[in-house]
């Protein structure tokens, strides 16, 4: 056999890395880099008077993420509690604060940089309040015992930190038939993604915002 690689097994292998390449980030298995810059808004929900007050402090790499804790944000706040969302990559104080939720996309098969490092950084403080957490991913939905265990994996760092009172798990957004090529779909869904275009459950994410243990009880 000639140790030489045809023209046609050339073009298939560049097609199959050019693919790999395109979807690695979506897929949550490229490697670390600088995130790109998007929006990361403070936002407000509920403050009825003496009130327990919740933080729900979110990192995203495009964007997604931030819906997602706003969401959560605005429920928590339709249950009688002062809600604060806002981005961890600003550091926000957690002084004053009787519960927290801590979210983050997926990158890599894990929390962002930033988010593990404000709970590093804050050990002390999130070991005296009750912490919820949250991961928006795109990859490994599903109740198969192997996408199960890759899932809980995501949340791996953070429990060396801190123990969870509740775990939420939710799709993002994959790539889409519109700004994606198929060969890149093709890739992402072979290296297992899950995702394909906005994949956000919006009732899913408001139920778990809904009945999460924040603050214990309800104010």
């Amino acid at each position: 056999m000639s140790g030489q690689m045809s023209r046609r097994e050339f073009l298939v292998v560049g097609a199959c890395a050019a693919a790999t390449l395109a979807v690695a980030g979506p897929a949550g298995c490229a490697p670390k880099s600088e995130p790109p810059a998007v929006e990361t808004p403070s936002m407000e929900f509920g403050g009825e008077v003496m009130s327990k007050r919740v933080l729900v402090g979110y990192a995203t790499r495009t964007g997604s993420t931030t819906g997602v804790a706003e969401a959560i944000g605005e429920t928590i706040g339709a249950r009688g509690f002062e809600v604060d969302v806002k981005p961890l990559r600003e550091r926000p104080s957690l002084a004053g604060y009787d519960a927290v939720v801590l979210g983050s996309a997926i990158n890599g098969g894990a929390w962002l940089p930033e988010a593990i490092a404000f709970a590093e950084s804050n050990r002390a403080a999130l070991a005296s309040v009750p912490v919820a957490a949250f991961c928006v991913h795109a990859m490994n939905a599903g109740d198969e015992p192997k996408k199960v265990a890759r899932r809980l994996a995501y949340l791996d760092k953070l429990r060396e930190v801190v123990t969870p009172v509740d775990e939420g798990f939710f799709l993002g957004k994959g790539p889409d038939a519109v700004s994606t090529s198929l060969i890149a779909r093709w890739a992402f869904k072979a290296f297992g993604g899950s995702a394909e275009g906005d994949c956000r459950d919006w009732d899913a994410i408001r139920a778990w915002a809904q009945a999460t243990p924040v603050a214990g009880t309800d104010s």
